[in-house]
């Protein structure tokens, strides 16, 4: 029990230390909100994005992706370059714990850009997706989004071009989640779920991708 507490109040100490640079700086809000929002006005303006669901689904999925990626990047190169990620690795805590923080720090980024994002899009395309199903979709694709993007950027880390290597890695590995996320939100949008094992399918894509994760830790922060 001891252990247990100890290990929830060092993921709490670095997540809350990552919540409060954000607040003050605001670039990773600003990064996702901005470039996803931009993603879909152009569309919107330039096809018939509000006739077609499956297209709608599709760039939604899209925009949001391309746009994490950006945020994450931006989030964990601050870490770099603010040497925080040195000072995390000489403290006596597991790897483990630091990469486990990290993908809860950017989901929790992710997720309050996306209600953002959500709010935007019910007023521009007129689509209302506040409802549960797509809210629990929204939520387990994010912390995919956030497990893939934090560890392909950290196993770059060290290489020059790192910004383009790493979205390059991203976005194969994120595929299914785009596919089920989009099939899922047209199907949403039509009220017509026709195949529920999508989400149970993105569930366990999250958590291969988590246990991945833990396990090349100590290779992720290697010297």
């Amino acid at each position: 029990m001891k252990n247990f507490k100890k290990i929830f109040f060092i993921i709490k100490t670095i997540v809350f230390k990552d919540f409060i640079e954000e607040i003050k700086s605001k670039e990773i809000f600003i990064s996702i909100i901005s470039y996803s929002t931009l993603v879909l006005v152009v569309v919107a303006t330039t096809s018939s994005v509000n006739k077609s669901t499956e297209f709608f689904s599709t760039i939604f999925w899209i925009s949001i992706s391309f746009s994490i990626i950006l945020g994450i990047n931006k989030s964990m190169s601050k870490e770099f370059e603010n040497r925080g990620i040195e000072l995390l690795l000489t403290a006596p805590i597991d790897k483990e714990l630091i990469i486990i923080s990290k993908f809860i720090s950017n989901f929790i980024f992710i997720n309050l850009s996306s209600l953002f994002i959500l709010l935007f899009n019910t007023v521009i395309l007129n689509y209302d997706l506040f409802e549960i199903q797509f809210l629990l979709l929204v939520l387990i694709v994010n912390l995919g989004f956030s497990i893939i993007g934090t560890i392909t950027f950290l196993l770059f880390s060290k290489v020059r071009g790192k910004e383009i290597l790493s979205p390059m890695l991203f976005i194969p590995l994120i595929s299914p989640l785009l596919m089920g996320g989009s099939i899922l939100t047209n199907q949403i949008i039509q009220n017509d779920i026709k195949n529920i094992s999508w989400f149970g399918l993105i569930i366990a894509y999250d958590l291969l991708f988590f246990l991945v994760g833990l396990l090349i830790s100590n290779i992720i922060f290697e010297e």
